[in-house]
């Protein structure tokens, strides 16, 4: 596994990106409890792009079967769009949230940006004030993009949407925070967004992937932590 880690290492360190790479990238979930930071599952993330910069990015969070009685949880995301003038564009947003059991949330979001607008669940409809309207995971490929061509910029701004309409989220710069994941050090930038509660490690060794991910969901604290990662053919 540690040699595996290197050599991706290796290569990302080499590699860069012109275009939406494909890729699979394993993360492991953990909680901050009063126990301490426990290990409770897994999330995993896959990007498919084509030659037109066409995406589907998918997500899926969920607890260890052994951790339900505590910690009950899964997530499941997906974003399609298109890269139009070097910015990702969201068209469509699928995301199903479930808590001990309950299902949170539901939402469908189809977004023309053309016409600009946008429709959710089938019921309302939010003028768009930008031609590129993001939703809660592209905003991930969008932030690395714009990461990669502005290395020096301090805060980056975006147009969201979520089922309670479109929002300005901001990506501050924090600070260079040196990790280590497996044993090997890694350097990153760290990324603060008040208005989604999270804060994320960007590597330049990942493309700016994020290697952490730290998010606040009401009264917990979950962390990803990234695994393994895959470039796809």
């Amino acid at each position: 596994m540690r040699k595996s880690f290197y050599l991706i290492l290796f290569f990302f360190m080499a590699f860069e990106i012109q275009a939406l790479t494909s890729y699979e990238a394993t993360y492991n979930l953990s909680a901050t409890t009063d126990l301490g930071k426990l290990k409770i599952g897994k999330a995993s993330y896959k990007l498919v792009a084509d030659n037109n910069d066409e995406f589907t990015f998918s997500s899926v969070a969920f607890t260890d079967s052994i951790w339900k009685n505590l910690y009950d949880y899964s997530r499941y995301e997906k974003s399609i769009g298109l890269k139009i003038d070097n910015s990702i564009n969201s068209q469509y947003y699928d995301l199903v949230e479930i808590s001990k059991r309950e299902l949170e949330k539901n939402n469908k979001i189809r977004i023309y940006p053309d016409k600009n607008y946008a429709i959710i669940n089938s019921e309302k409809r939010w003028e768009t004030i930008s031609k590129s309207t993001l939703d809660e995971l592209s905003v991930y490929l969008a932030l690395a993009e714009d990461v990669q061509k502005n290395p020096n910029q301090d805060v980056f701004t975006y147009q969201v949407i979520d089922e309670k309409g479109i929002n300005q989220v901001n990506f501050k710069f924090e600070n260079y925070e040196t990790i280590t994941i497996n044993n090997i050090e890694i350097e990153s930038m760290k990324m603060i967004s008040p208005e989604l509660e999270l804060s994320l490690n960007l590597s330049k060794a990942f493309n700016f992937l994020p290697v952490i991910i730290n998010r606040v969901n009401k009264k917990n604290h979950y962390q990803l932590t990234l695994s393994q990662f895959k470039e796809l053919p």
